[in-house]
């Protein structure tokens, strides 16, 4: 992802005379002469480095001639073109004047230690040249207003991957600055899009904060990790649209409405490339930021903030192919949806949710032990639970106990050692709880051994990781029934029908290409075996004379009375 100015550019010293013009922070109005000078100084030395950076960038094939993907206000931007780039090296000259700068700025510090501007500028250098210790200090030496000093405290544990620590210190940045001031940080507007913007923007200021608490549980990339550096990040990016707004920038223009946009939505860029300076004159330099590579898109869709527990997997696209905003998690490289199996069984007022998965065949996860962990949330406000695997091998199933209710079920696993993770998140309902009817628990698919078991415990060793079965193969089913007497006999069907048959597939099995896709149908009666309060049951099915496709497993027990319960599992049967 990359952008650049549709404008020509303007000469530096322009940025030094708005930077004396310009009124930052709460100064008072009046400042000493000596204070003056130190500012405006410090404004001329910013504004000096920021030309010759623009100057010097490494080069590189811009997008000039070519259409935008988007316009942002004076910009065009560009989606997905650069992401198996690296960064070239940053020129010795920009370094060694950054290196200037700074040290005129903590000399300025010095002078002004309450000084916003300074102390925000201060900060973002240090931050530029991977000086973080500096940062973290040059922050909690800020003796500027309370509340900013400790967002640039913020900031600096961000980028230090410190979540927990800079939400806290976001929080207590909201809560201590103004309320206009604090209104402005908070809107997602700006990320939205779609009637859910036009409902959030029809909000008045504090009627929001529910919905953007929501909006910011929901997009965080990995519920088991501590802190949500998605939450963390935008306030890290309001943080840097600050610092920039009166401060020349790399792209010699000043900074707009568009340059905030573009960082709300995208980040800070974590670096810059200049095409070769067109026959207009030296000050026509074209200049343009990258974007991290493979950022995900996070925030959930309408769908899923109105009850999580019916979000589906489709309402988080971090995939979108021209997405709203996008953020790349410096803990994972990447971030794919997880191959998985999960099942509910009732225990009493609670549920047992056993999750599965398998990437023993993905080379991204190879070589190395896993992070895995199962989240069930009920809503944005309580305690989730969580059950870790630490060291977890690359297959492996969690099972985790909570309340029988409408959940958000996050399944999410990560290679420390490839920085690649993988997740599966979605909404839930229980299994239906014994009434007038029957109550079936999920159908648990699994690896069938020669002694098929009767209880959860006995099958959970052979739970497959996914839904994807080879034909030809033998696949396992364990279900278990609720609201039955101890003696009494039931009927079981079960059926195997195929499912999502395109008008592609009917014209090629018409026309003979394709074989028709058959289904599998079996009924029995029988007293089932109880274990306490439910009666578990297996069954292995040979899935041979079933064509690739998607599938739908249908359990139907009826018992005296006519009473029946239902359950149901798609799968995708694939040639092996």
């Amino acid at each position: 992802m990359v952008y650049l100015p549709r404008t020509q550019r303007a000469p530096a010293i322009l940025f030094a005379l708005a930077g004396q013009l310009a009124s930052w922070g709460r100064a008072p109005a009046a400042q000493l002469p000596d204070s003056q000078h130190i500012l405006r100084s410090a404004r001329a030395a910013q504004a000096d480095f920021e030309s010759i950076r623009r100057h010097n960038l490494p080069t590189a094939f811009g997008h000039g001639g070519g259409p935008c993907d988007e316009r942002i206000g004076r910009f065009c931007f560009w989606f997905g073109d650069d992401d198996t780039l690296s960064p070239p090296p940053e020129p010795a000259r920009i370094a060694q004047a950054r290196d200037r700068l700074i040290h005129r700025l903590d000399s300025a510090a010095v002078l002004l230690p309450g000084d916003e501007w300074i102390a925000g500028q201060r900060v973002r250098y240090l931050i530029e040249s991977s000086r973080d210790v500096d940062a973290l200090g040059a922050a909690r030496a800020c003796r500027a207003v309370e509340w900013w000093c400790r967002a640039l405290v913020g900031l600096v544990l961000h980028r230090e991957g410190e979540f927990a620590a800079a939400d806290s210190a976001y929080q207590e940045t909201l809560r201590d600055m103004p309320s206009v001031e604090r209104c402005r940080w908070r809107d997602i507007g700006v990320l939205l899009e779609g009637e859910l913007r036009r409902r959030y923007e029809r909000l008045g200021c504090e009627a929001r904060e529910s919905l953007e608490d929501r909006v910011w549980r929901l997009a965080q990339p990995l519920y088991s990790r501590p802190g949500n550096d998605r939450r963390t990040e935008h306030f890290a990016r309001v943080t840097m649209t600050r610092i920039a707004e009166h401060a020349a920038s790399v792209y010699g223009v000043p900074w707009g409405d568009d340059l905030r946009e573009i960082t709300l939505r995208y980040g800070w860029p974590p670096y810059w490339t200049r095409e070769q300076p067109g026959p207009s004159g030296s000050w026509d330099v074209i200049v343009t930021g990258h974007d991290p590579p493979r950022a995900a898109h996070l925030l959930p869709g309408a769908a899923a903030l109105e009850e999580p527990g019916d979000a589906k997997a489709g309402d988080w696209m971090p995939d979108a192919p021209r997405p709203r905003e996008l953020y790349a998690p410096p803990y994972a490289a990447s971030l794919a949806a997880l191959a998985h199996q999960v099942a509910r069984f009732r225990r009493g007022d609670s549920c047992l949710v056993v999750a599965a998965y398998d990437v023993s065949r993905d080379t991204l996860f190879g070589g190395g032990s896993l992070d895995a962990a199962l989240v069930l949330r009920r809503d944005e406000h309580g305690e989730p639970v969580i059950e870790r695997r630490p060291d977890s091998p690359a297959s492996d199933q969690i099972v985790a106990k909570a309340a029988c209710a409408p959940l958000l079920l996050s399944l999410e696993i990560v290679s420390p050692s490839r920085r690649h993770a993988a997740r599966a998140r979605y909404g839930m309902h229980p299994p239906a709880a014994p009434g007038d009817a029957l109550a079936l628990s999920d159908v648990l698919l699994f690896d069938p051994p020669d002694s098929l078991p009767t209880q959860l415990a006995a099958a959970l060793p052979y739970v497959r990781g996914s839904t994807v079965v080879d034909s030809r193969s033998r696949l396992g089913l364990f279900w278990e029934t609720a609201g039955l007497d101890s003696g009494e006999a039931v009927t079981t069907v079960v059926s195997v029908l195929p499912v999502g048959t395109g008008w592609l597939r009917k014209a090629a099995e018409s026309l003979r290409l394709a074989g028709r896709r058959a289904s599998v149908r079996l009924e029995w009666r029988e007293i089932p075996e109880h274990h306490g309060s439910v009666a578990g049951r297996a069954l292995a099915l040979d899935l041979r004379g079933l064509s690739p496709g998607q599938y739908r497993i249908e359990i139907v027990v009826q018992g005296p009375g006519g009473r029946r319960g239902r359950a149901q599992r798609e799968i995708t049967v694939r040639e092996r």
